[in-house]
């Protein structure tokens, strides 16, 4: 039922009462309680006194109604101030709303929907609050990390130099070279880190449209070159790396650099966050309007507080000893540029039975 239909009756219920109170107030008095005490009472005066009756009746029913009706209200209005400072516990007060089966009392169950929504927006902004902190804590937690990632490549930087620099020394041709081959190497680091941030920026101020250069492309292909590569490079040299598809060619519409980027991050991870040596499988399956990238591994799996964090902003979670040299952007870059180019991504994981991601995309560009 309604509050606007259960208001009418009650209110309706509430003022028959009253009729009904009032009349009966009158012939008691007049019938009952005068010619029992053997007063007389002349018509004039009966009439004044019968407007003194319906006259003290009415600010009692004003009075009862107040109570039924703006009881509630006020409580109500409490809980809302007290929200609106922050405060999300229920009121003090709560208990006087149930009665001793924990059932909502009369007056209040007129407006249970009310303090249902009340009780469901508290809850809710309570769970946002702690969110709010957890996320403001990794924040600050993030910008210490970030802070040391880039000290540390400038330390290097700057001691190098400092050692080409000092003239008390005469360095070899080689020795020279191995110093400026560090310096470039620092440097480079340093230039990753400064381009992740600049791509978050980037993908926080899109608005929900990220400008991308799409072109149809061969996904299947594309995927081979990346996987391969990743292949290539020295730190996967003792992990294997499969690649399986259930067609020839899939033509998707994709930016390259930035898918490139997508693919290489998630299969970078499965190398560095698990001991070697693993086997990373990679397979593209064709859904007729849609193409699934599924990248699987056996490694050592994440727990579930990890696997629930992974795509924030500025989570560093990592399942090894090895200190992480990202940002803590890498994951969450993934997630907007996948969302960018229309798709979804996921993660499942468990400890010791390896990781599975996987991204849907479209294989034709929305229209916006």
């Amino acid at each position: 039922m309604r509050i606007k239909t259960r208001f009418t009756l009650h209110l309706a219920l509430g003022l028959v009462l009253w009729m009904l109170g009032t009349g009966l107030s009158i012939i008691l008095i007049l019938q009952g309680l005068l010619p029992l005490f053997h007063v007389l009472i002349g018509t004039n005066t009966e009439g004044v006194l019968v407007g003194w009756i319906f006259a003290a009746s009415a600010l009692i029913c004003i009075g009862l109604f107040g109570w039924y009706f703006g009881g509630p209200i006020g409580f109500i209005m409490v809980w809302i101030h007290q929200l609106s400072h922050g405060t999300y516990n229920q009121p003090v007060n709560m208990k006087k709303v149930n009665n001793r089966k924990g059932k909502l009392r009369m007056r209040y169950r007129l407006y249970k929907e009310v303090l249902q929504h009340l009780q469901s927006l508290a809850e809710q902004l309570q769970a946002n609050e702690i969110e709010r902190k957890k996320i403001e804590q990794a924040k600050q937690e993030w910008i210490a990390g970030i802070s040391h990632d880039l000290k540390t490549p400038l330390t290097y930087i700057t001691g190098y130099s400092a050692l080409l620099l000092n003239e008390q020394y005469e360095w070899s041709k080689e020795e020279a070279h191995s110093f400026i081959k560090e310096i470039n190497d620092k440097g480079n680091h340093m230039e990753d880190l400064i381009q992740d941030l600049s791509l978050v920026l980037q993908l926080n101020h899109a608005d929900g449209i990220f400008p991308l250069n799409k072109s149809n492309q061969d996904l299947v292909e594309f995927t081979k070159r990346v996987v391969a590569d990743i292949s290539n490079n020295p730190q996967a040299r003792n992990y294997k790396l499969h690649f399986k598809t259930d067609m020839p060619v899939i033509n998707v519409e994709f930016d390259h650099k930035f898918m490139q980027r997508v693919l290489q991050n998630i299969l970078m991870n499965s190398i560095l966050h698990n001991p070697e040596p693993i086997d990373i499988y990679t397979q593209i399956s064709d859904n007729d309007e849609k193409v699934m990238i599924r990248i699987m591994d056996n490694g050592v799996g994440m727990p579930s507080h990890i696997v629930d964090n992974l795509f924030q902003q500025y989570y560093r979670g990592t399942t090894t000893d090895i200190s992480s040299d990202g940002t803590g952007l890498g994951m969450a870059i993934v997630y907007n540029l996948v969302r960018a180019h229309d798709g979804t991504i996921s993660v499942e994981s468990e400890p010791s039975k390896g990781t599975s991601f996987e991204i849907i995309l479209p294989k034709k560009e929305r229209h916006r």
